[in-house]
């Protein structure tokens, strides 16, 4: 084969790994739908969960890494820590598991009475929050030590979340609800205008807005003094996941329509990714240089999308 050739075979191969709209295919599809996903502080690494008890460390270009299976149940949520030194797994079986990140068991921790549905990192990561299905959020120290609750919410805490000082945090509720509260453990105020469950509730990175959605298929940008400033429409079924861009100019919502969708901080659509066919869940997050977005798709498969 004469070295032309070889370049051609070498060009369609790296073209087969990119669809027409810049998805790169070359992740593994499962057997089983993956609940969360997480992108290491270094973008070199790619964790998910899914609800056949495991989690899976992936590289960048879609090489199994790790494969974790001592959760009982679902793995609903994932998380670095900011050093990029651990990361966490929470599921279904009432515990969160800290990791080393070459896949050394740290600590198992009974975090729930039910199940543990989300969990997360303070950005100084002296802290980790969670919380799940028996309505309470819960502090804790880096190394799974208590050191207070959080209660008030009546139903499933789905996302919990640090400001970016760490002063604050944010709960939302399956009881159509998001709360703030100062990390103390003084609430200041809840933030209600859901007509269902609240599925994410997260800072916006310079600490002026937060951003919530719902199982009622809206996401609203909020200031921090409880007024609606952006309702935010389009998706046609239940928003599981939405989040800022790191540099806080735009916001992913991903769907159980089978849609991740992109917006600016006014509420209007940038772009749609994927297919309107209903899924069990979707997720969706921006690597670190708000260049790519990595989502979920209807094969269990993981696509990073440039932007």
């Amino acid at each position: 084969m004469n070295v032309n050739n070889k370049i051609i075979i070498l060009l369609l191969i790296f073209l087969c790994s990119y669809s027409s709209k810049g998805q790169q295919k070359n992740f593994e599809s499962l057997n089983s739908t993956i609940l969360t996903l997480a992108v290491s502080p270094d973008g070199k690494y790619i964790l998910t969960g899914d609800d056949d008890a495991k989690a899976i460390l992936w590289d960048s270009t879609g090489n199994k890494i790790l494969t974790i299976s001592d959760h009982l149940r679902s793995v609903n949520d994932v998380t670095f820590s900011p050093d990029g030194s651990r990361f966490i797994t929470a599921g279904s079986d009432q515990t969160y598991i800290i990791w080393s990140i070459n896949g050394e068991k740290i600590k198992a921790v009974e975090a729930d009475k039910i199940y543990v549905k989300t969990v997360e990192y303070s950005h100084d990561g002296k802290y980790i929050l969670s919380g799940g299905g028996d309505n309470i959020a819960k502090l804790w120290s880096s190394e799974g030590d208590l050191i207070r609750t959080y209660e008030g919410h009546t139903c499933t805490i789905y996302q919990g979340s640090f400001s970016s000082d760490d002063s604050m945090i944010l709960l939302g509720s399956y009881d159509n609800k998001a709360s703030l509260w100062e990390i103390h453990g003084e609430k200041i105020r809840d933030f209600d205008y859901h007509t269902s469950g609240v599925s994410a509730a997260i800072f916006s990175p310079d600490n002026k807005m937060i951003l919530t959605a719902s199982f009622d298929k809206t996401a609203v940008i909020w200031n921090l003094n409880g007024e609606k400033l952006i309702l935010i429409k389009g998706h046609t079924d239940e928003i599981s996941q939405a989040e800022f861009s790191p540099d806080g100019r735009m916001i992913l919502t991903s769907a159980e329509d089978g849609t991740s969708k992109l917006w600016n901080l006014k509420g209007e659509l940038i772009k749609s990714y994927g297919e309107e066919i209903g899924m069990d869940y979707k997720c969706g997050t921006f690597n670190v240089k708000n260049s790519q977005i990595i989502v979920t798709d209807q094969d269990n498969s993981i696509n990073i999308i440039k932007i």
